[in-house]
């Protein structure tokens, strides 16, 4: 099974969406950030970031062309203001 997650960084003001075989709950955040190009520059200890799963999939084709969909349509609706920007990832 693989997971889409969205992660939502409301310092920067930007959104993430990621896939991976595990569920969210069991992601090292802060090993995931630092490994991932697209959100090397988010700061763990510093930034107010939430993560989230978003939905779960067969395949890992399946999950990743859903998510690379969600980085182009993704709109967030929250309470902090302003425009957030969805990272887009080379996959798109």
């Amino acid at each position: 099974m693989w997971y889409i997650f969205r992660g939502i960084n409301r310092t920067k003001k930007e959104i993430y969406h990621g896939v991976s075989e595990t569920p969210n709950d069991s992601i090292d955040k802060c090993k995931l950030i630092s490994e991932t190009t697209a959100i090397k520059h988010w700061n763990y200890d510093r930034d107010d970031i939430s993560w989230k799963s978003v939905s779960n999939h067969i395949t890992q084709k399946t999950a990743s062309e859903k998510a690379y969909v969600l980085e182009k349509s993704y709109s967030y609706r929250g309470r902090f203001k302003g425009p957030f920007k969805n990272i887009q990832t080379a996959g798109n």
